[in-house]
């Protein structure tokens, strides 16, 4: 944010009220300067089983030191200070950063005796910036899919660029993030509606298996392995509606795209043999390969009345 969005802070606190009307996540805000947390949502992602009041009355890394995973304690400490000196570095004081991102594992309050259990989560940090010296940060929770800890990020504004932490050689590297087709981008949002392959494909007019193929690349372009990775990332990631666009609903072009159903006109002859494989039992499949025609003509044909659905003899 640039300086002195916030000139008090009591104006930075009825900011985060605001936002917290509106919002769902876990989130909270650091003090910087004093090491402590200014404002805690009474969200008992973050919080562990513990209070508002337990998390405000300690400094952070005390609190950071019950709610983290013990093993993994030493990696957010690291990160937390990689992501405080890029922005002190930086000689615009990060303000062509969006976000930082990186994920880690919480652990419950627990019973003296217990053993801790490990609760993935990501954390998606935005920095903010009093008289351009940085003064809090906000952070939003949430549970996140990812499998390994760490993977810290940070995404700059433009949307199209963004540099991960090595903790080994303390750098960061410059990535490129390459862009969800218009079809990745279906594929998502009726995934994310809780369809499945089989459902996506007949939304699409597709095959399963293009549909299984082209999740398949999609998988690859976000270093991810399940579907629901695929949306957490993208939805944390800002990935999946660009400034400037206008997305539709999924499946259905809008008025300034053109059609992608398939309009292949076809002669009624034809017509009449595919109805016939139909009825015989055939799939949609196997009849296109039987009448030289694709299968999405089959379907468009079928949504449109001309062709019945194929006979459950």
């Amino acid at each position: 944010m640039k300086k002195d969005d916030f000139l008090t802070d009591s104006e930075f606190i009825q900011h985060l009220d605001m936002f917290a009307s509106i919002v769902t996540e876990s989130f909270y805000a650091v003090d910087v300067q004093l090491k402590q947390f200014c404002y805690v949502r009474p969200h008992d992602l973050f919080l562990c089983g513990y209070s508002v009041e337990d998390a405000l009355s300690l400094l952070m890394d005390d609190f950071y030191s019950k709610i983290i995973y013990p093993a993994d304690l030493p990696l957010w400490r690291k990160g937390l200070k990689a992501v405080l000196q890029y922005v002190n570095d930086c000689e615009q004081k990060g303000n062509d950063v969006d976000h930082f991102f990186c994920t880690i594992r919480l652990q419950r309050k627990l019973l003296s005796n217990s053993k801790p259990l490990p609760h993935m989560v990501y954390h998606r940090i935005k920095h903010v910036l009093k008289d351009n010296t940085l003064r809090w940060l906000i952070c939003c929770v949430g549970d996140s899919t990812a499998r390994e800890t760490g993977n810290l990020r940070l995404y700059h504004k433009d949307g199209l660029t963004c540099k991960q932490y090595c903790m080994i050689s303390q750098r960061w590297k410059q990535k490129t993030i390459e862009p969800l087709t218009e079809r990745e981008k279906e594929i998502l949002m009726l995934a994310r509606q809780g369809n499945n392959t089989m459902e996506i494909a007949d939304c699409l007019h597709r095959t399963h298996h293009t549909i299984r193929n082209q999740t398949k690349t999609l998988f690859q372009k976000l270093e991810v392995n399940s579907i629901q990775e695929a949306i957490d990332f993208v939805g944390n990631h800002r990935m999946l509606y660009v400034p400037g666009q206008t997305m539709t609903d999924a499946g259905k072009p809008s008025s300034e795209q053109p059609d992608k159903i398939p309009r292949t006109k076809i002669t009624p002859d034809k017509l009449e043999r595919i109805q016939q494989h139909l009825d015989n039992g055939k799939s949609n499949r196997h009849a296109a390969m039987l009448t030289d025609v694709s299968e999405p003509t089959i379907r468009y044909w079928i949504q449109k009345g001309a062709l019945k659905k194929r006979s459950n003899k």
